[in-house]
């Protein structure tokens, strides 16, 4: 028999001794927003939600229950460890774990990533970790050179500048058969009120043939669809020395499918966008090698 399958982590309790005392502490360091605050007959829990995960955590005061600190060492609850995207990360966590005087760990390297480590007000372990990629993603990012980001999207680089690379992707869009909704031109909308903004454009592509059935069966993912699709001025590593270049960002079809509970099928459909990203990024053949 088939497991049915899950779709990561839905939410995550913890026990502790002070509720309110917790709350803040887990707002203002992890950056968690409240959402409510509910009493049972047996304990109180405060439900906080990290915006850019979705992550839930609830917080529970039992009443009459023992107030020893939290040990990892008893049967249970090891440690909690979040993900972040980069290897520096973790500096700019250790900054602000050192500006609001939490206790920390220093940065350490291990042969699969690194771990910033550092408690909670009940000494509840808690773990800030980055995964080194692998050798076949090191390989890969030779033609990819971001790869999905922990927060669901997928950035590519591109030595031209914004409007070439615009080109490109609708150039590539159209001879795939995909259609351009729309563009939208963010820093020009920013003139027109005369304020100023990087050069920053986002296309909105799609193929209602794949796009119409996935949303058929999840109504919601039309907030997602057309595909938007920005590119926005960075500097290019590939461009000569102060030659702006593009970044090329859209969301993870992947993470898509698992937001919407989508079938292996429809996000291999959606899957595609991030091959047209690729075909219109990919460098001009040689003519010299004709």
């Amino acid at each position: 028999m088939e497991l049915p399958g899950f779709f990561g982590i839905g939410h995550l309790d913890l026990s502790v001794s002070d509720v309110e005392a917790s709350a803040v502490w887990y707002a203002q360091v992890l950056g968690l927003a409240r959402l409510r605050s509910v009493a049972f007959a047996d304990r109180t829990m405060i439900v906080l939600r990290h915006e850019t995960s979705g992550l839930v955590i609830g917080l529970n005061q039992h009443r009459g229950a023992p107030r020893d600190p939290f040990d990892e060492r008893r049967i249970g609850l090891d440690h909690v460890g979040f993900a972040v995207a980069r290897r520096e990360d973790l500096d700019a966590w250790r900054a602000h774990l050192v500006a609001l005087g939490v206790e920390h760990s220093p940065v350490t390297d291990a042969e699969t990533g690194s771990a910033l480590v550092f408690r909670d007000p009940d000494h509840i372990q808690l773990e800030l970790w980055w995964s080194k990629p692998s050798e076949r993603a090191s390989e890969d990012a030779d033609t990819a050179p971001r790869a999905a980001r922990a927060d669901g999207l997928i950035e590519r680089s591109s030595p031209l500048g914004v409007a070439e690379t615009v080109a490109r992707l609708i150039e590539t869009a159209k001879a795939a058969g995909v259609t351009v909704f729309a563009t939208v031109d963010h820093a020009a909308g920013a003139r027109s009120v005369g304020l100023e903004m990087p050069d920053t454009q986002v296309l909105l592509v799609g193929n209602p043939a794949v796009g119409t059935p996935a949303m058929q069966a999840a109504p919601d993912l039309a907030l997602d669809l057309p595909t938007r699709v920005l590119v926005r001025q960075a500097p290019s590593p590939e461009g000569a020395p102060g030659t702006p270049g593009s970044a090329v960002v859209f969301a993870d079809p992947v993470a898509v499918g698992r937001r919407y509970r989508l079938s292996r099928e429809q996000v291999a459909g959606l899957s595609a966008i991030t091959g047209l990203v690729d075909r219109a990024l990919a460098p001009a053949p040689d003519a010299s090698h004709r």
